[in-house]
């Protein structure tokens, strides 16, 4: 039985045997062969010919799970071969000096190129050297690859860089010049790893060392380019780029991280960069502590082994349509069905089949869920959304973080601060907003203006107000002030901790927010004449407390308790509902 290459030898023969090669005169210096171009001549028909094969593989995959796997692996062997040739290309031309090409041979290249008839049939056209005292057509072989292949400047340079770290290539005197990283090309020769990939790879490795001197170690780097071949060989983008790190690290003496240190901690803080139609932006810069505090908080916010990341159970604060039992449906929404027992060797001898987590441990591996308050946006993929999630959840523990700090002491509080203890969080923004007086009453939707010179819609300020410092500065029509009011009265730490302890958490069925990120709502408007008492407070989260003024549901306050009625777009039958993650026995009230 033939062997591989001897299989691919033969079918290139073959293929050769139908390009119609034509003799060169003897002097022809394109090749020591005779002819011009007979190779390239069969590469060219060998494009079209990948490209039936491709399309014709395509159609037979049908709907076969084993042809499907078979045409992914073969296709990605092409790809890897081509990013190989890419790399042997850019080689070439260096060696070549194409960037010396003149314009007539060029014109005649291109045309030859875009007829794949006689790229196949005919002769490529001949050098015709650069006269003397002339300029090259290209500053450099980059500039050709990037006129030539609609390239970017960096992305040029880079395919050039790359290929002299990775393959051999013929030196100013006409010696061989080995890569800079010959084992890395050893990968990028076998078609053992994306070839994009493998060129970023050896581009990052080799600024490792400031001095650059890694491809001339023969011990220490030698060595870390074998691990990196190995982990490109067998893992995947990311697991490689976590060994490059870790490499990283261990090239960085004591000395250098304290001096990187040092230089962060000119930069580290919160700059504001200004409103756009986004919002308003800010750009964080933080240490390396920094960032894995907030990274973990995003991993404990997200991730389905942890109480705030649990899937289905809202953690971002909103409300959760899906997760509102139906009508008949209390049992379930309660006790969801548990999940496939934990395997005897995953748990410590002698603990009780009682006693042993199931949902817990067959979670793993399961992929984030979206939450429903989260709105796909058009042509937005899931993990897009996902990530939007995640940065939003982020953002809110933020928030959260800055409301407890800044809440204002009051006295009694432990430690001088209104937001320990598991308290709800006190008010602790003050602003003053000028608006008109139609505004004002609710008769006009009109935005007002903070002190800062910021527009805050009706709807913001009603909102903020329950929880916040407003004095509204009140205009007539010809925008005279009328007066200026006071700051409205908030619930006392008493109050707050009666709420608390009858609420437990965000009233809104289905939100997971607990005690400590929750505010104080206040349901009667302070501007019409609301009281502030502990029977017409209770608590939301900051995000359902904005869907609250948004108008997605309404509040209820049913034998002291309070209640929420969903929209009939989510509960059909209007019942109003405690949260039953806090109150799991409570039944819906009686019909709207």
């Amino acid at each position: 039985m033939s062997s591989t290459p001897a299989l691919a030898a033969e079918a290139l023969t073959i293929l050769t045997g139908l390009v119609k090669h034509t003799s060169g005169p003897p002097e022809d210096p394109v090749t020591t062969t005779g002819s011009r171009g007979g190779s390239l001549r069969t590469l060219a028909l060998l494009i079209p010919v990948l490209r039936l094969a491709i399309d014709e593989a395509a159609a037979e995959t049908g709907s076969s799970p084993v042809r499907a796997a078979a045409f992914v692996a073969l296709t990605e062997a092409i790809y890897r071969q081509a990013g190989y040739g890419q790399l042997l290309a850019a080689s070439r031309a260096v060696d070549a000096q194409v960037h010396t090409i003149t314009e007539e041979p060029l014109a005649q290249l291109n045309a030859w190129l875009g007829d794949p008839e006689a790229a196949a049939t005919s002769q490529l056209p001949a050098d015709v050297p650069t006269p003397a005292g002339s300029k090259p057509y290209f500053r450099e072989d980059a500039d050709f690859l990037e006129a030539q292949l609609n390239l970017t400047h960096f992305q040029a340079r880079h395919r050039v860089q790359s290929a002299e770290n990775l393959l051999p290539h013929t030196g100013f005197n006409g010696t061989l010049v080995p890569p800079k990283f010959p084992l890395l090309g050893q990968v990028l020769s076998d078609g053992a790893a994306d070839p994009k990939s493998l060129a970023t790879l050896a581009t990052k490795f080799q600024n490792l060392s400031p001095a650059g001197d890694l491809a001339d170690d023969e011990g220490t780097g030698r060595a870390m380019e074998a691990q990196l071949a190995e982990a490109a060989r067998t893992r995947n983008a990311q697991g490689t780029g976590k060994l490059l790190k870790d490499q990283a690290r261990r090239l960085e003496d004591a000395a250098a991280a304290t001096a990187r240190e040092v230089v962060e901690d000119l930069f580290v803080g919160a700059y504001y960069l200004g409103h756009t139609r986004k919002g308003h932006e800010y750009k964080v810069i933080t240490t390396a502590e920094g960032h894995e505090l907030l990274a973990t908080a995003a991993d404990i916010l997200n991730s389905p082994r942890t109480q705030a990341g649990t899937a289905g159970t809202g953690a971002s604060g909103g409300p959760r349509a899906k997760d509102a039992p139906a009508a008949g449906n209390a049992t379930d929404a309660e006790n969801p069905p548990a999940g496939e027992p934990i395997p005897d060797w995953a748990v410590a001898p002698g603990t009780p089949l009682e006693a042993r987590p199931t949902a817990g441990f067959t979670d793993l591996g399961q992929p984030g869920q979206l939450d429903p308050t989260v709105e796909m946006r058009p042509g937005e993929t899931i993990e897009q959304a996902l990530t939007r999630q995640r940065a939003r959840r982020l953002h809110q523990l933020i928030l959260d973080s800055v409301r407890i700090a800044t809440s204002p002491a009051e006295a009694g509080a432990p430690g001088g601060r209104a937001g320990e203890g598991q308290m709800p969080l006190a008010p602790n923004v003050t602003l003053n907003v000028t608006i008109d007086l139609q505004t004002f009453l609710g008769q006009l939707e009109a935005a007002g203006v903070t002190d800062r010179g910021e527009d805050i819609s009706a709807a913001t300020c009603r909102r903020i107000a329950c929880n916040a410092g407003i004095t509204p500065v009140i205009l007539n029509g010809d925008g005279v002030p009328l007066e200026l009011g006071r700051s409205r009265r908030y619930f006392n730490r008493a109050q707050r901790r009666a709420i608390a302890v009858r609420d437990k958490g965000c009233i809104n069925p289905g939100c997971t927010m607990s005690i400590g990120r929750c505010e104080a709502h206040q349901l009667d408007a302070w501007n019409c004449g609301g009281r502030t008492d502990v029977s017409r407070g209770c608590l939301l989260c900051p995000l359902c407390h904005q869907a609250y003024h948004a108008g997605k549901f309404r509040i209820e306050m049913i034998g002291g308790h309070p209640h929420v009625v969903l929209p009939r777009s989510r509960d059909p039958l209007q019942l109003p509902r405690r949260n039953w993650i806090f109150h799991p026995a409570a039944a819906p009230a009686r019909a709207a």
